[in-house]
C-alpha cells in the first residue's frame, strides 16, 4: 500500500521534449525574486518594479476589475507605476504565506495571498504569476490578481463541505435502490479529512493534491472491497452508501486503518472522521430521502478526526451483535434537528 506524509510533495517525473529532459522543481530563487516584486509594489518601488516586467511580445496582466487587462509590458508597467503613486506610494498590502515558486528551466510560476488595508478593514487578496527568464534575469510574463469573491455572490453554489454534498445529493435524487437493504433502507456513510481547509493551506496546492489522491484512492478501494458504493465525491468529502449497516461499519474501520497506515508519518495531521446513519432514503418520499442524508452528513459533523460515530438507529441494530464495541453515548446539537440528537462514538481498539 501508498504511504503518504501530511507534508510529502511526491517527487516529479521528468517531462520529456523532443530528447530533452527536464524536471519542474520548487525553486528558492524564484520565491525570493517574487517576494521582493510584492514588496516592491508594496513600497512604492516604481524603478524595481518597471525592471521586473518583460518587455517581449506574449505578456499579459489581469486583475480584479474588468478593465484591468492588458497584454504589453511597457503599457502596464506605465500604468502599473501610475497605480501605486495613486495609491499614495504603495499598495497597501501584506503577505499571509510564503510565496509558494515553482520552475521548470526557463519558465518559472509563484503565487500566494495577501491582506489589503482598505477603508474599513482588510481584505483578502491574491495573485499567481508566470516568469521567464531573460539574458539571466526572471521577468514578468503573467500576472493576475483578485479579490476572493464567495462562489454565492457569483450564483454559484461549490461543494465544500459533506453538508453540501448531502444537499446535493438530496437535490438529485440518485437512484439508491441497489444499495438498499430488503427493507428498503439504506446505510449511509459520510467522510471527510478533518480540518481541510486550514491543512491545505499548510501544506500548499501541490502537496494537498498528492494527499487527496492518496486519500481518494483508499476510500474509493476499500468502499469498493466491502460492496459499498460511492454516490458521490467532491474534493476530500464523500457519501457512500451501503445495503448493510453491518457491512457500512466494517468498511469505515477498514477505511480508518488504511489512512492510518497510508498517512503513517509521526503525528500526522491527515485525520479522518466518518459518521453513519441508515434510513428509508428508497422510499418516494422527498422528506424521508432528504432526511436520512442530511441526518447521516449531520453524524459525520459531529465526529472527530480519526472517530467513527453512528447514529442512535446504527448503534441499535449493531450493538447485539457483539461485533463493534461502543463508547458512551454522546448527545450532540445538529443543525436543521431539534433538540439533542444521540450519537455513539465506535470504541478505538488495539
Amino acid at each position: 500500500m501508498r504511504r503518504l506524509g501530511p507534508t510529502t510533495i511526491a517527487s516529479v517525473a521528468p517531462i520529456t521534449r523532443g530528447g530533452d529532459t527536464s524536471h519542474v522543481e520548487p525553486s528558492e530563487e524564484l520565491r525570493q525574486v517574487v517576494t521582493r516584486l510584492v514588496e516592491s509594489i508594496r513600497d512604492g518601488d516604481a524603478d524595481a518594479l518597471s525592471n521586473r516586467i518583460s518587455r517581449e511580445p506574449g505578456f499579459e496582466r489581469f486583475g480584479s476589475d474588468p478593465d484591468e487587462w492588458w497584454q504589453d509590458g511597457e503599457t502596464t508597467a506605465r500604468l502599473w507605476v501610475q497605480q501605486i503613486r495613486e495609491m499614495g506610494g504603495g499598495f497597501p498590502w501584506r503577505l499571509i504565506d510564503e510565496v509558494h515558486a515553482m520552475r521548470e528551466g526557463s519558465v518559472g510560476w509563484a503565487g500566494a495571498r495577501l491582506l489589503v488595508e482598505v477603508p474599513d478593514g482588510e481584505n483578502g487578496f491574491r495573485f499567481s504569476c508566470v516568469l521567464h527568464l531573460e539574458h539571466g534575469d526572471w521577468k514578468l510574463v503573467h500576472w493576475h490578481s483578485s479579490n476572493p469573491t464567495p462562489n454565492e455572490e457569483y450564483g454559484y453554489f461549490l461543494t465544500t463541505s459533506v453538508e453540501d454534498i448531502a444537499e446535493a445529493v438530496v437535490e438529485s435524487r440518485p437512484d439508491l435502490s441497489a444499495s438498499s437493504a430488503q427493507d428498503g433502507t439504506v446505510t449511509i456513510a459520510f467522510t471527510d479529512i478533518e480540518d481541510s481547509t486550514r491543512l491545505n493551506t499548510i501544506i500548499g496546492d501541490r502537496g494537498w493534491l498528492d494527499v487527496l489522491r492518496a486519500h481518494n484512492d483508499v476510500v474509493q478501494r476499500v468502499t469498493t472491497e466491502h460492496g459499498g458504493t460511492v454516490v458521490k465525491a467532491q474534493g476530500d468529502g464523500f457519501m457512500l452508501a451501503f445495503a448493510s449497516s453491518r457491512r457500512a461499519l466494517a468498511c469505515a474501520q477498514s477505511i480508518e486503518r488504511a489512512m492510518t497506515e497510508t498517512f503513517s508519518d509521526p503525528g500526522s495531521p491527515i485525520k479522518v472522521r466518518i459518521g453513519l446513519h441508515v434510513g428509508e432514503v428508497v422510499h418516494e418520499s422527498d422528506d424521508l430521502f432528504g432526511h436520512a442524508v442530511n441526518y447521516a452528513a449531520r453524524v459525520a459533523s459531529a465526529a472527530s478526526g480519526g472517530e467513527i460515530v453512528v447514529s442512535n438507529l446504527v448503534h441499535a441494530l449493531l450493538v447485539q451483535t457483539g461485533d463493534f464495541e461502543f463508547g458512551d453515548a454522546r448527545e450532540v446539537e445538529m443543525k436543521g434537528f431539534p433538540g439533542p440528537q444521540t450519537v455513539y462514538p465506535l470504541a478505538v481498539t488495539a
